[in-house]
């Protein structure tokens, strides 16, 4: 439940802040994708998330992942032009007990 809402929330933040496209112009697209910025702040003022870590891709994309003390968690990727788009949200999220080495 608490998935849904976080996307729907997400999808009305981007309609008022990404511009209507002709009918003949839209295609199929992926998730739902803005600026980092816009994405960052939602997730950490209104889901209550925050960066708990991050890699850049061989691809050059930079991936982040955000999670409450809840449990909940999001995963974004962010491209080289500063577009961010949700890749993945959860639950149980679990800190380890140490880092990799």
């Amino acid at each position: 439940m608490m998935r849904r809402s976080f996307v729907v929330a997400l999808l009305a933040i981007i309609s008022v802040l990404v511009p209507p496209k002709p009918a003949a112009a839209q295609t199929a697209t992926g998730p739902p994708c803005t600026s980092r910025t816009q994405v960052v702040a939602f997730l950490l003022q209104v889901v209550g998330e925050r960066l708990v870590g991050s890699g850049l891709s061989s691809g050059g994309h930079f991936f982040e992942v955000y999670a409450d003390l809840a449990g909940t968690w999001t995963i974004i990727s962010t491209a080289p032009t500063g577009t961010s788009c949700l890749v993945a949200k959860g639950q149980a999220w679990e800190v380890p007990d140490e880092r990799p080495s």
